[in-house]
């Protein structure tokens, strides 16, 4: 009885717009379902992109094949949270990948699945690469992801200091014009148009004002400086 094969790495094509993130779909109770009137379906359908699978990584997962596509990690900036950066995943062999496949059989399914575009030949045959070439690329995705971490962490604590060295900036110049004795008027809170003596500036960004009053009754409230506008 012969023994079969060991299963083998191959080298496949993919099809343009494969190897980016895959869209995924789920199902969100509707706000009926969830006060317990459901009316229709009670629920309704919500997507999102998954940053770690592409499209043809979930195409060879749902086909039952084991895969590996290399990647290279980058540090680029969220896009809804201003100043914050994170890991971003890209295909580092753009348009191939790899499949394990351990007999004829897995040829066949493998040209079923959406986004394989074919099969990398050599002199005719599929290529094979070896384990240890497969090594050196998961050591050199391992090393890209660490160092856009470091990267993305060192940018976002950058921006983190700009951001308060601005903002320090801001209080300088505010405590110029509120010093204390200077009368304001409040443009922000619950006593918004109320007019006021400056008495001290309590924290940082804190200042602590004396409201005018009609009854001379001492009213002292401590507001955020952005609160204050100085009079006159």
């Amino acid at each position: 009885m012969t023994k079969a094969a060991p299963p083998q790495w191959f080298a496949i094509k993919t099809m343009p717009g494969f190897q980016t993130p895959n869209r995924e779909r789920w199902s969100v109770p509707s706000v009926s379902a969830i006060d317990g009137h459901a009316r229709g379906r009670g629920y309704t359908m919500a997507s999102g992109l998954d940053p770690s699978r592409s499209k043809i990584e979930a195409n060879l997962d749902a086909a039952g094949f084991i895969h590996y596509m290399p990647a290279e990690y980058r540090a680029v900036r969220n896009r809804q949270k201003a100043g914050v950066y994170e890991l971003r995943r890209f295909a580092l062999l753009k348009g191939y990948m790899f499949v394990e496949i351990a007999n004829d059989a897995g040829w066949y399914r493998l040209y079923d699945v959406v986004g394989v575009q074919g099969v990398v030949d050599n002199c005719g045959k599929p290529f094979a690469i070896s384990p240890i070439d497969l090594f050196r690329l998961r050591m050199f995705e391992q090393n890209s992801k660490a160092a856009a971490k470091a990267s993305a962490e060192s940018l976002s604590k950058a921006n983190e200091r700009l951001q308060r060295e601005k903002r320090n900036h801001v209080i300088r110049g505010a405590r110029k014009k509120l010093f204390p004795g200077r009368e304001v008027r409040l443009i922000w809170g619950d006593r918004i148009g109320r007019d006021a003596t400056v008495q001290a500036w309590n924290d940082q960004d804190q200042v602590r004002v004396l409201l005018n009053n009609l009854e001379a009754a001492a009213d002292t409230i401590t507001v955020p400086f952005e609160f204050l506008k100085a009079a006159g």
